[in-house]
């Protein structure tokens, strides 16, 4: 475990990591000081670098980031509200570009950006003010998003197939999203919130009775779910099977697991007890995550 390196003039406690690249960069959100913005931050070597506007581009929001070093980021255009890819934002010099928003919707910040380019989203529709989930397909580039909508569910995360995972319209249970074709996952009953998707695996929980109680879940590529061993939460998986979450109980300690096979407990700072902040997992299988002190970074041997 380390702490993550904070930009000169900024606040940890108000420094997140968003995305890596895998490969040993990685990109986030900081505070700048004496203001309500938040400003784009990229690691590079493990030194952070601060983008605040490109032009009339502000309010620069990072959200995700790929194995290509594909940021993808929100921001504020004078007129409109945009959903942006950032690339080579680890090079010299790096290359943003808008992605295509829709007549009469308000595009709001985007999720999830997959291996392929493919990126999750979310607008609202400005004549009766309701929600959707949208899906930029990097095979068509210039095209506008596909539109889901909420009475199919609620955009969680996307695979590297394009697969999108939705959180059941009730809020209780997960969906598979495949070219316009809804799934279900299965559901044993009890309130279940799904958290992530990498190689058609589903990871996620189920509350068991009161707060905090609950059990880690794994879906496989057929759909069949499984319990995670001794996992009350579980919040990423990579593409090797390395689940994030927290034992015991949803108050529990920050742990690792591969497939539903306990692995360790993440040490932690000092005087800190617990993370604030879902995980980030690359496929390196380096983590991010935060406590109130600041980010931090595990790399696992």
């Amino acid at each position: 475990m380390s702490n993550v390196p904070v930009p000169s003039g900024y606040d940890a406690r108000f420094t997140t990591v968003k995305g890596t690249d895998s490969n040993g960069n990685y990109s986030g959100n900081a505070l700048r000081q004496g203001s309500s913005d938040y400003d784009a931050v990229f690691w590079t070597g493990g030194q952070p670098r601060v983008l605040q506007e490109v032009e009339n581009l502000k309010n620069l929001h990072v959200a995700d980031e790929n194995r290509s070093g594909t940021v993808l980021m929100f921001g504020r255009f004078p007129d409109r509200t945009a959903a942006v890819l950032y690339t080579g934002a680890h090079e010299s010099t790096g290359t943003i570009t808008e992605l295509p928003g829709l007549e009469g919707y308000r595009i709001g910040v985007p999720q999830k950006i997959n291996e392929r380019g493919d990126v999750l989203g979310g607008a609202t529709r400005v004549s009766d003010g309701e929600g959707v989930t949208v899906l930029w397909t990097a095979s068509t580039p210039g095209a506008a998003p596909q539109i889901i909508e909420r009475s199919a569910g609620l955009g969680q995360d996307l695979d590297d197939d394009g697969t999108v995972l939705l959180r059941h319209p009730s809020g209780n249970g997960g969906r598979l999203w495949r070219n316009g074709v809804v799934t279900d996952l299965e559901h044993q009953g009890k309130p279940q919130h799904v958290q992530a998707i990498r190689g058609g695996k589903v990871v996620g929980y189920q509350l068991e009775g009161s707060w905090p109680n609950a059990q880690a879940l794994l879906w496989d590529s057929n759909g069949v779910v499984k319990r995670i061993a001794g996992a009350a939460s579980a919040y990423t998986i990579t593409g090797g099977g390395l689940v994030t979450g927290q034992r015991s109980s949803l108050t529990g300690k920050a742990a690792i697991w591969r497939d539903t096979n306990f692995k360790t407990e993440l040490p932690l700072p000092s005087g800190v007890s617990g993370v604030s902040e879902l995980f980030v997992a690359g496929d390196d299988e380096t983590l991010f995550s935060k406590s109130g002190s600041g980010p931090l970074k595990w790399s696992c041997d």
